[in-house]
């Protein structure tokens, strides 16, 4: 139980109360990375709640559970530990898919993508129970970049006015000729693959407004893709296209990652290095 301390309000005593009731509850729960982390978070997200209810009036208890959650993620994903593991398997998934893919489609080309800089992706997504979220794939039990979010980079490198948007991209008059795929990690040369990051909004929105008088700054940390974190990425395109535009196709796609992948971008986030590994088709 946590010790009362003197000489401080009853407000600041409950909040000390509930961060120990949730420490205690959510290091009790010990999640491994062998389970389904993000059934486990949840069933912990529910237990602790339930346990710590009482001393959370003045404290934001998601929050509280993020910080918990983003520190055990970092510590059980270090690289060369049982990460590893998972890793082998999303490596050799990309391998079976590339090979089926080869079968549906006229071209398939395979990018790898090293990340420079952190990467978060589907912040507000209800993968994992926290106050900024990462996407998280429940069967490799990894995080991963959705394949709407390459789509999206590349539409956007291409803008408006390409003259081959409507013949790779498709409109109401041509159907798409570009099949994006889930992006996974199959290589973690960092310290983890998943780091403990933090920002610290200093304002909330009251009554539609900024209220510049009542700002408290609350740091949030949340998961996030860590530098180092090697992943591929596979692109297909179902009909032939010329070789000017295969080439160009080709190049173009690797600028758009090396554009930036996921949220914040235009801060620093999702910078990588990518390179093309197959040039055949």
């Amino acid at each position: 139980m946590a010790h009362v301390k003197k000489g401080v309000s009853a407000r600041e005593n409950n909040r000390d109360e509930g961060r120990y009731c949730l420490k205690e509850c959510f290091e009790s729960s010990a999640i491994p990375i062998y389970k389904n982390i993000a059934s486990a978070l949840n069933k912990s997200f529910v237990e602790c709640f339930l346990r710590c209810a009482d001393h959370f009036k003045d404290v934001a208890y998601v929050s509280e559970f993020s910080k918990h959650v983003s520190e055990r993620l970092m510590k059980i994903y270090e690289c060369g530990g049982d990460a590893k593991v998972l890793l082998d398997e999303t490596k050799k998934y990309i391998d079976n898919l590339e090979q089926a893919a080869r079968q549906a489609f006229w071209g398939v080309f395979r990018y790898e993508a090293s990340l420079q800089s952190r990467l978060t992706v589907h912040g507000s997504s209800h993968h994992l129970p926290l106050e900024i979220s990462l996407a998280w794939d429940p069967l490799f039990n990894v995080p991963y970049i959705p394949s709407s979010s390459i789509r999206g980079v590349v539409r956007a490198f291409y803008g408006e006015n390409d003259s081959h948007v409507a013949d790779l991209f498709g409109d109401v008059d041509h159907m798409s000729n570009i099949v994006f795929f889930d992006a996974y990690p199959v290589r973690c040369e960092g310290r983890s693959l998943i780091e403990a990051d933090v920002i610290t909004p200093h304002y909330v929105e009251i009554a539609g407004r900024m209220d510049e008088a009542r700002s408290s700054p609350i740091p949030l940390i949340f998961p996030v893709l860590a530098p180092g974190t090697v992943l591929h990425i596979l692109v297909a395109l179902k009909r032939p296209v010329e070789n000017d535009l295969l080439s160009d196709f080709v190049n173009k796609v690797g600028k758009a990652l090396e554009s930036g992948l996921g949220a914040r971008t235009s801060v620093g986030y999702g910078r990588i290095c990518v390179k093309v590994l197959n040039k055949e088709d």
